[in-house]
């Protein structure tokens, strides 16, 4: 066979790729990008008097110069900044050093522990953060308990109910 010959002769494509990502696909679309694309647009007109008026970059001006949205934007996207910076850095970092432990043959129970950290997994959203709150609660939560035992008493403060740590709390339990 000659070097031409080989060239020509390809491997068939595989088909199959397709059939399994196309539903993923289409979901993705449907659910994900359309509802992106159709707010993007949305964000270049105003609604007058009930009828859909063209404004262009006029909505993002006002967002960013007037005195009423200014504030307010930069305020949630400083809080957006925070959130990402506590899940990227400290979040990652825990969950790195945790699979390094979890799959280390060196550490004894290291089936109990996997079992105690995939157990969020698969309990409801909803659940876990109930269960969040039943832990941070000022009035029958354990953390104000656990840090009596161990002498840190002071540094407990009702976490989600002040402005400051609630962001941080949130962050630190998503």
């Amino acid at each position: 066979m000659t070097q031409s010959s080989a060239k020509r002769r390809r491997k068939p494509f595989p088909f199959h790729i397709v059939v399994f990502l196309l539903p993923a696909t289409i979901i993705y679309t449907i659910f994900m990008v359309y509802p992106l694309l159709d707010s993007m647009r949305l964000s270049l007109f105003t609604n007058s008097g009930g009828s859909e008026v063209f404004v262009g970059l006029q909505n993002y001006v006002t967002l960013l110069t007037d005195e009423l949205w200014s504030p307010r934007f930069w305020g949630a996207l400083q809080h957006n900044a925070v959130f990402f910076v506590i899940h990227m850095v400290v979040q990652n970092s825990i969950g790195l050093l945790l699979a390094a432990l979890l799959t280390s043959r060196a550490v004894r129970g290291v089936t109990f522990f996997r079992t105690v950290y995939f157990l969020p997994v698969m309990l409801s959203v909803v659940i876990v953060g109930f269960i969040w709150q039943l832990i941070l609660s000022p009035l029958w939560g354990i953390a104000k308990g656990m840090l009596d035992l161990v002498g840190l008493e002071q540094l407990f403060k009702p976490w989600l109910g002040l402005e400051g740590p609630a962001l941080i709390a949130l962050a630190l339990i998503s």
